[in-house]
């Protein structure tokens, strides 16, 4: 699960193709759906009584004169262990009009250039000729990766390897003994087909200027992820565990200063693709302004960091409930 988080190798790009595949038959299982007016529209508003204190995803509504969202704070790699209620939730999406993944990028490409790119992915496995890590990456990072691999956290081999490939291999001895369940994301998702929701269409993309801007950066631009993933070895199973757990508690700044999070904002493709916190509120904005009730899926981050859609609604003068979002 982290490794689509972090992209820790062109498995994330591989998967690119088959989520745009994806996005076509639930569009046109929409187009067979049709949508019905709300009568009336205030009255079905009103019947939105969700805070976020019985679910077990952190949850906010936020109320206009016209209608209501529903803010459902996601997370990626919810432990099966973790246990969560998600019968808020489900009230929730009972009495909504639509579901937007405001984050959500479909990328569309061709089986010959997944093959091309997964080649030359493995190529960049191993820093040039010549060159290594030490070279470029700060002497504290390389005493952490030594102490790493005295415990056998990382390969030998360290010292050769893309900061990008390095980041990988730590996140994968950081998952080991986790097994995921389903989060809120995936929870949203079956829910569309079982109300027959309407869900707000996910734009296309080409997956080419994503990719070609992988391959065109240089080792020093993934020094932060490195960084991260080295946080995150260190912290080990532990941490993804105790992450999962302050989610379904609703304890959110717990789940932000988790060293997952950092690992999600700062590796290749979740730090090239994420929406800018002016846009997503600016999109809230405009779904208030439309009558009709929206459960929007966020991350947690775009939603509670500092600067982030509920700070920027909060002092638009919008009224919002649910679990505290703030030191």
């Amino acid at each position: 699960m982290l490794k689509g988080i972090g992209a820790a190798g062109l498995a994330a790009a591989t998967a690119l193709a088959p989520a745009a595949a994806q996005a076509k038959p639930e569009q046109a299982r929409r187009e067979q759906v049709p949508t019905e007016q709300a009568s009336p529209e205030q009255a079905h508003v009103d019947d939105i009584v969700v805070t976020g204190r019985r679910s077990g995803v952190p949850l906010w509504t936020v109320k206009s004169g016209k209608t209501t969202l529903v803010l459902v704070g996601h997370i990626g790699g919810v432990s099966k262990t973790t246990k969560w209620d998600p019968e808020a939730l489900t009230e929730a999406l009972r009495k909504a009009d639509r579901v937007v993944f405001p984050e959500m990028h479909a990328f569309t490409a061709s089986p010959f250039s997944l093959f091309g790119w997964l080649a030359k992915w493995n190529a960049m496995g191993s820093l040039p000729k010549g060159q290594t890590l030490a070279d470029f990456a700060p002497p504290d990072d390389m005493r952490r990766l030594a102490a790493l691999s005295a415990r056998g956290l990382v390969r030998k081999d360290y010292t050769g390897r893309h900061p990008l490939h390095l980041s990988g291999d730590l996140r994968e001895h950081a998952e080991e003994g986790i097994k995921y369940g389903r989060g809120a994301g995936e929870y949203v998702r079956r829910a569309v087909k079982d109300y027959k929701l309407e869900l707000v269409p996910v734009p296309e993309e080409k997956a080419k200027p994503l990719i070609n801007d992988l391959f065109a950066s240089s080792p020093r631009d993934h020094l932060p992820c490195l960084h991260a993933s080295i946080a995150l070895a260190e912290a080990g199973p532990a941490a993804i565990q105790a992450r999962s757990d302050a989610w379904a508690q609703r304890r959110v700044r717990a789940v932000l200063a988790s060293p997952v999070q950092a690992v999600g904002k700062s590796c290749w493709p979740a730090a090239t693709v994420a929406d800018k916190p002016d846009a997503l509120i600016a999109q809230m904005k405009r779904l208030l302004g439309e009558p009709k009730v929206t459960v929007v899926v966020l991350g947690l981050s775009a939603l509670a960091d500092p600067g982030g859609v509920l700070d920027g609604l909060e002092a638009a003068g919008f009224d919002i409930a649910g679990p505290p979002w703030k030191d």
